[in-house]
């Protein structure tokens, strides 16, 4: 009678294929789509592969060593754009394709939101941006003021729609509807504060937000583009 195998999981260790970082990263990355990022942990992704967690220590030397290579593995699905002579028309697109991501992965989103800082991969992303921004003549400062003001719009939206999603889920107060006696003003707004709205809030919003930029663009380099109106001619922005 032959010894038997030791289980792993229900995963025979000839039917497995050899770990790499990039076979945990996306089995991490469906995990926390299927169960949620409050679920996950390194057992529960040992056991969803077949090995024991520490199995997984051989490629990343922590556990947020790993959240951090999901993060940049959700980071690289954004096809950035090709460069174009309208910086804020490819402003828009990128932040579009950027919150797109919130979309496909709401689970693992704030992962992105949160750690997109932690490896030069990740950063990346902000690279290009920043360098897109000084190519079309816009100051290294300024070009990180409007990074970081289109970043948190864009975390922000993201994270609040998977919020507003996940409350209609579950019937927020909002949907089952709100006392106007109480809070008349919310209950005027409460139909375009549900969930229904939130795509096309983030586009009008979007716009507000590139409106402004377009604003302080057209202060520092006036050859971007129309000056919005009311905006008097040779006006000079702070910065200079």
């Amino acid at each position: 009678m032959g010894v038997p195998s030791k289980r792993t999981g229900g995963r025979g260790a000839a039917s497995r294929e050899p770990l790499t970082r990039a076979s945990i990263v996306e089995a991490a990355l469906r995990l926390i789509d299927g169960e949620g990022l409050e679920s996950f942990s390194t057992r529960r992704l040992g056991q969803a592969l077949g090995v024991e967690a520490m199995a997984l220590y051989h490629h990343f030397p922590s556990r947020i060593a790993l959240l951090d290579a999901v993060a940049e593995r959700l980071m690289a699905e954004i096809d950035m754009p090709p460069s174009a002579p309208d910086v804020i028309a490819w402003l828009r697109e990128v932040s579009c394709r950027y919150v797109a991501i919130a979309r496909r992965h709401p689970e693992a989103f704030p992962l992105l939101a949160a750690r997109r800082f932690n490896t030069e991969a990740a950063l990346g992303f902000v690279e290009r941006v920043i360098a897109e921004l000084v190519g079309a003549g816009v100051r290294i400062d300024v070009a990180a003021d409007i990074f970081r003001g289109i970043g948190a719009f864009a975390n922000g939206a993201a994270l609040a729609e998977i919020a507003v999603r996940r409350s209609a889920a579950s019937t927020s107060l909002i949907e089952r509807g709100i006392d106007p006696d109480r809070l008349p003003h919310v209950a005027r707004a409460g139909r375009w504060l549900g969930p229904a709205q939130i795509e096309q809030q983030f586009d009008r919003n979007l716009d507000m937000l590139l409106a402004g930029v377009a604003w302080r663009l057209g202060q520092t380099a006036p050859a971007f583009g129309a000056r919005p109106k009311g905006a008097k001619k040779g006006a000079r922005s702070r910065e200079d």
